[in-house]
């Protein structure tokens, strides 16, 4: 570790950096960091030694550098996955009724394609189980 780095070490002021993929750019640490999926910030973690980053030194570790979103462009992140998940499903809703309108009525396929749409529309739906009618035995 240079001067530097045992200076801010001996002070407490221990960080490292961070890449926001979001707008490109390198963020200070000081240790904890919120990650995607996470709801309370996690220690950083060294992948060569496996101690947190802000204890010892890590001068000599291949550390990779771990793309994370910074707190200023969270929100933005969030928003952009929300209006992606928003085109996918309009797609997939297009796309269903599309199936639906094609089939004709009283086919299989318009009844798998119904199924389908109606899922989409009312998750939470249980489709009842039907059984085809058997035609009549002859004794």
């Amino acid at each position: 570790m240079g001067a530097d780095g045992q200076a801010r070490q001996l002070a407490g002021e221990m960080s490292h950096k961070h890449f926001c993929h979001v707008t490109s750019h390198w963020f200070e640490c000081n240790g904890k960091v919120l990650r995607q999926g996470d709801t309370e910030p996690s220690v950083c973690i060294c992948n060569a030694c496996g101690l947190p980053l802000e204890e010892g030194d890590h001068s000599q570790c291949q550390n990779f550098v771990e793309l994370i979103i910074c707190s200023e462009h969270r929100d933005e992140e969030r928003r952009s996955n929300v209006a992606d998940e928003m085109k996918q499903s309009a797609a997939f809703q297009e796309a269903a009724y599309a199936g639906l309108v094609k089939a004709t009525e009283g086919t299989p396929e318009y009844y798998q394609a119904l199924e389908g749409f109606l899922l989409l529309l009312f998750p939470a739906w249980e489709p009842p189980v039907t059984e085809r009618p058997r035609p009549p035995t002859v004794n």
